[in-house]
């Protein structure tokens, strides 16, 4: 199992959401002997003008085999198209890369914000949390946790969304290797998972996580038990 082989869990956020979105999964490895809750430039106060892509390939660049790298929507999708990926030893867990909308365009959720910042975030929660019965149960849940922690700066959201207009997926192509696997959320109704086509014709190792949004961690024990079980 991958986990029992690391000595470092590296946890890094997706967008809108900031590092506290692992704070109760943290602990749910303690044969692990450390952690980082990894705060992407914009997602908190003491913040730097330092590019989050930057920041994602400094990580990739100098994790090693005994690390684990475990990497949420949008910070997933910058992985999976980093120069940087197929250099690193680490183990890596991605969980639902938002590489492409599914319904929604990114210039919706663009507009979305210009136009209301408040309205636009609670539209994007509920995208999040749609998928199942507990979706307004859930949505209250993620839409306070959202608004009793730090809250990123529009212009800094809005200048990620413009970034993730600009991947380039014409060439997107993952070489296979043994130390990197997706999860992705059978209900997640942001996310079109269609292109995680290319990754399976790759071999690529994938994990269903079963009756799940695009926001997963309303059960933190489903998501630790698929995790140690890799």
């Amino acid at each position: 199992m991958l986990i029992q082989n690391s000595n470092k869990i590296i946890f890094i956020h997706g967008w809108l959401f900031g590092s506290y979105i692992w704070e109760n999964i943290q602990g749910c490895f303690p044969n692990v002997s450390s952690s980082e809750l990894v705060s992407l430039p914009g997602y908190r106060k003491s913040s730097t003008v330092e590019h989050a892509r930057n920041v994602v390939d400094s990580i990739l660049g100098s994790s090693n085999k005994d690390n684990i790298i475990i990497a949420y929507s949008y910070t997933a999708a910058r992985i999976l198209l980093s120069s940087e990926l197929n250099k690193c030893d680490a183990t890596i867990i991605l969980i639902n890369p938002f590489l492409k909308p599914k319904n929604n365009t990114i210039t919706m959720f663009r507009d979305n914000l210009m136009e209301d910042f408040d309205s636009g975030i609670k539209k994007f929660i509920f995208e999040c949390v749609k998928g199942n019965n507990l979706a307004k149960k859930n949505f209250l849940k993620l839409k306070n946790l959202f608004y009793t922690n730090y809250i990123p700066k529009k212009d800094s959201l809005i200048a990620e969304l413009d970034e993730m207009t600009n991947f380039d997926l014409s060439n997107f192509k993952v070489n296979t290797r043994e130390n990197l696997v997706i999860l992705l959320s059978d209900s997640d109704e942001v996310c079109d998972t269609r292109i995680m086509n290319t990754l399976k014709q790759n071999k690529m190792k994938m994990v269903t996580i079963k009756n799940s949004p695009h926001y997963p961690f309303f059960d933190f024990k489903e998501i630790c038990e698929t995790i140690e079980l890799l």
